[in-house]
């Protein structure tokens, strides 16, 4: 088998995961596309691939990403995006009939000696992740753009293994990142034996088992009847220094050889964990009162919904209390003061209840209501805490401008409670009573 042969196969392995593929010549603006039903060469040419696609997306691009897809497959925004990094990729839905189908355009930049030379989109359904097949032969015309395209998309992977699957021989081809061209790089007679010695010198000890099972040959041959991709991330540790890393395993076309696909991931990675850790403060900052920092009711509201899917659920070993708290003479504060004074004064008072509940979570629920979920130390320490809060209250009480909050507490009792808002409403009961009790200026009882 040549080495032609193998780039062929390699190349139609790659492809499965596009519909549709684009060469551009980026100075021309001429296009070809390509794909598994064209019968070896190119069914469509065209000479301006930004106005097509500008008409196409009026017709066939669903309404809400039209503008995105237009802007993104402009001539400038696509040479811009593969200066910054060598591949990128955007999503978009594209109408099929009546239904929107999430489609991903991935772009990639060419690897001839020209800067702007050509580049490569290839067009995956991400719904259905539809296999797309191309046929090994290509008219001679065309084998040349064909290698092209599979030097483009095998650039993604840093290693990758011609393995065939019933003597175990295999092929290692390096990407060279100077040259954009696959290169020998090693050849074996025994992969699996390879491979199990060298994930026993570079994978992460905690990696190791799974790699190695992951590495087993007849694993690895039931999981390919399967699916048609598997894959899974691990890390290596490359002088004393971890690297995320990603192989992928696919048949090629004649299922006669397994390809396997190695890629250094750090930076996909980095980019999901900081994306994460983004996520994550959005969701916080969206459960946070802006005003005084406790948290708000949409935050509340979703702690009531858990701790009553459990008290449904039949777990009876729960332990919480409610304390409601309401701020005394915040009207008459904002009417004599201004409203900054009143926040002030809301702040000061939330300030009170959380030192008070040090260990439990603070909602603001209302302009002047707070929620207090006392659990875990504080709970065993609720009768204490509780009367220090409105012993503080009462000396607060003859200091002008100090917190004056009125407060009712009630412990969750299994028993008897079917509803967090039982709870509530005790609290929220003996709350009232002591704001009527502090207002007449009577001693609490």
């Amino acid at each position: 088998m040549t080495n032609n042969d193998m780039f062929n196969r390699i190349a139609e392995a790659l492809l499965t995961d596009y519909s549709s593929v684009y060469y551009v010549n980026a100075r021309t603006n001429e296009y070809r596309r390509y794909s598994a039903a064209s019968n070896d060469s190119a069914e469509y040419e065209g000479s301006d691939f930004f106005e097509d696609m500008k008409r196409d997306a009026q017709k066939l691009i669903y309404e809400e990403d039209r503008h995105i897809f237009t802007e993104q497959m402009q001539k400038e925004s696509l040479l811009n995006m593969m200066k910054e990094d060598n591949t990128q990729r955007f999503e978009y839905r594209l109408m099929v009939g009546d239904e929107p189908v999430w489609h991903a355009v991935r772009v990639i930049h060419g690897t001839d000696s020209s800067s702007d030379g050509y580049f490569v989109l290839g067009i995956m359904n991400i719904d259905k992740y539809v296999r797309m097949r191309i046929k090994a032969e290509r008219l001679q015309s065309e084998r040349e753009v064909f290698n092209q395209i599979a030097d483009s998309l095998a650039s993604n992977y840093d290693v990758i293994y011609y393995i065939d699957r019933d003597t175990n021989n295999y092929f290692a081809f390096e990407t060279n990142p100077l040259y954009g061209q696959l290169e020998v790089h090693e050849a074996g007679r025994q992969f699996f034996e390879d491979a199990k010695r060298n994930t026993d010198l570079l994978v992460h000890p905690n990696d190791k088992e799974r790699v190695s099972t992951a590495l087993d040959r007849d694993n690895l041959m039931n999981q390919l009847y399967r699916q048609k991709k598997y894959s899974i991330n691990y890390r290596l540790v490359i002088d004393g220094k971890v690297q995320y890393t990603r192989f992928t395993a696919m048949w090629s076309g004649d299922k006669k050889h397994i390809i396997i696909g190695v890629e250094n991931i750090d930076n996909e990675i980095k980019k999901e964990k900081d994306h994460l850790r983004a996520l994550n403060s959005e969701k916080e900052l969206a459960r946070r009162d802006d005003l005084t920092g406790t948290k708000n009711k949409t935050a509340y509201l979703e702690l009531v919904r858990s701790v009553q899917s459990n008290i449904d659920n039949g777990i009876d070993y729960l332990t919480f209390a409610v304390v409601v708290c309401d701020i005394n003479g915040l009207k008459e504060i904002n009417d004599t003061e201004g409203h900054q004074a009143g926040d002030e004064y809301i702040c000061r008072c939330a300030k009170l209840i959380c030192e008070i509940f040090a260990h439990s979570p603070v909602f603001r629920i209302g302009g002047d209501e707070f929620v207090v979920f006392v659990r875990g130390g504080d709970y065993a320490s609720r009768s204490d805490l509780f009367e220090k809060l409105r012993k503080q209250v009462l000396q607060n009480k003859n200091i002008k401008g100090m917190p004056v909050v009125a407060t009712g507490i009630s412990s969750y009792d299994p028993a008897a409670d079917k509803t967090v808002s039982a709870v509530f409403e005790r609290a929220d009961n003996m709350m009232y009573e002591n704001k009527r009790i502090l207002k007449g200026g009577a001693s609490p009882r």
